[in-house]
């Protein structure tokens, strides 16, 4: 996770905000003029430092002209406080945290501003160790969820540089852990939710969050992420798990036990569209029943783009395979019975090795794992068997690479290999039937009669002068 997610080094990061202090950005920003008892200014000391002794900020430490928010500013610092323990209050640190987050994520960056720098005045000169530490881990929860303003971006990453030293080991790792998250925050901007208890603890850890990444053929990988992890870096980092040297055709999507399926956006943030299902199941259940079934989601690792790929690349090619066989078991490609016993005895030799010689019961009883459903209706299993195995025996010698790349050449070879399919109602065409699938690869566009399986016509892309689409139309 570390690989990929911190490409800059500290130093570096220091580099770009040599010079800066967080007391400048107070002395220009923040709101002098408290009004206390004598009508006096307050000193920057003051204002930038902890306030203690349950006592509450009156008006916001940054100067905001409108009353509101001033007075949501307020409300921030009780939230803050009892978050940290500062004060005595009949709510959890739990529910502070929230009930702050919640209104963050919906607000002006005035209001996300001053809680940064809240934050940052009830962190320093803190005379208690627990409270402190809290501060900075209320700060890692609030940099996973809304940025801080241009402003006061630079200023926030110079105070989290000055608490990095060996006077407060625990700060001072809270502290460099935070300088690190501030570009990357202000670079995704606010999430879209809130996030889960389990995100929010590892949060305060410092700690990466477990998730399920699922593979075509049942297997799955358990992979840690932040709050920080976009799409496009857990593809990485699944690919630099896997052994993938080329990443380009593999993607991350999310699918539905309902099986409908999307790819994820590169910038889309994983824990945050963990936290979007879980708030949609609850939702779901609430209207439902508890126990009620509802629609759940998780993550698959797969071929998104069929780019040609080394065979040299082994885990790619493994990748390739597992989509390949998963495609044709599941007859998304329109294929022979004869194709698809010659494919099913290279699976065999590729998960099994040489047939045994003599009777092989590798497959008695799993056919399904390698052919497609609609070739065992109203057939008897033992025919089927036969014939794969009759194959099966011809292959004796193929290593499980040369199994998986004959696999590969084979169902290359067809015109469909690698589409996406569309189904479309052509306009002002009486050459076609009223509803056609458009089968879309790297090669060009086939016009699939949905009934039949026939192709109708085929555009390779240097005859495709032009495209254009709308929301609900498509032109080519």
């Amino acid at each position: 996770l570390d690989q990929v997610t911190d490409k800059v080094t500290t130093a570096e990061i220091q580099a770009t905000i040599s010079g800066l202090t967080f007391t400048e950005y107070a002395e220009k920003n923040f709101n002098y003029d408290r009004k206390g008892i004598f009508g006096t200014k307050t000193t920057t000391d003051k204002i930038t430092s902890w306030k203690g002794d349950r006592a509450l900020i009156k008006t916001s430490l940054c100067s905001l002209n409108d009353k509101d928010l001033q007075g949501e500013a307020v409300q921030c610092f009780r939230n803050v406080t009892g978050f940290m323990g500062d004060r005595n209050t009949n709510k959890n640190n739990m529910d502070h945290c929230y009930k702050l987050l919640n209104n963050m994520l919906q607000s002006m960056e005035d209001l996300r501003n001053e809680v940064y720098c809240q934050i940052c005045k009830q962190t320093k000169k803190n005379p208690k160790e627990e409270s402190t530490l809290a501060g900075w881990q209320l700060m890692i929860i609030c940099l996973a969820c809304f940025p801080p303003g241009a402003l006061l971006k630079d200023y926030l990453m110079a105070y989290c540089n000055e608490n990095i030293g060996p006077e407060n080991p625990q700060v001072s790792q809270y502290a460099e852990f935070a300088l690190h998250r501030v570009n990357q925050i202000v670079k995704l901007g606010a999430r879209r939710e809130l996030p889960t208890h389990v995100e929010v603890e590892a949060c305060k850890r410092l700690q990466p969050v477990t998730v399920r990444v699922n593979f075509l053929d049942k297997k799955y990988v358990m992979m840690p992420v932040n709050s920080w992890t976009t799409a496009e870096l857990f593809a990485e980092m699944l690919c630099i798990r896997l052994g993938i040297e080329n990443s380009k055709p593999f993607a991350v999507f999310e699918v539905s036990s309902a099986d409908e399926e999307r790819v994820l956006e590169p910038e889309e943030r994983i824990l945050d569209l963990v936290a979007y299902w879980g708030r949609l199941i609850q939702e779901d259940r609430s209207k439902k029943g508890k126990n009620a079934e509802v629609e759940e989601f998780h993550f698959v690792f797969k071929v998104r783009l069929f780019f040609e790929i080394s065979d040299e690349d082994l885990a790619a090619v493994e990748m390739m395979y597992i989509q390949a066989t998963h495609d044709v078991v599941d007859a998304r490609y329109p294929c022979s019975e004869q194709d698809s016993i010659t494919l099913a005895a290279l699976q065999v030799q590729e998960a099994e090795g040489d047939h045994p010689g003599g009777d092989c019961d590798y497959i008695t009883g799993e056919l399904r794992k390698y052919l497609a459903e609609k070739y065992l209706e109203d057939r008897d299993d033992s025919e089927l068997e036969e014939q794969v195995l009759k194959l099966y025996e011809k292959l004796t010698g193929y290593t499980q690479q040369e199994a998986r790349l004959s696999y590969l050449d084979y169902v290359k070879s067809w015109k469909i290999y690698g589409s996406s399919y569309y189904f479309a109602e052509p306009q002002n065409n009486r050459d076609f039937p009223p509803e056609v699938v458009l089968a879309i690869n790297a090669k060009g566009v086939l016009v699939v009669d949905p009934e039949t399986k026939e192709f109708l016509k085929e555009f390779p892309y240097s005859q495709v002068v032009t495209w254009g689409h709308s929301a609900n139309s498509f032109v080519v």
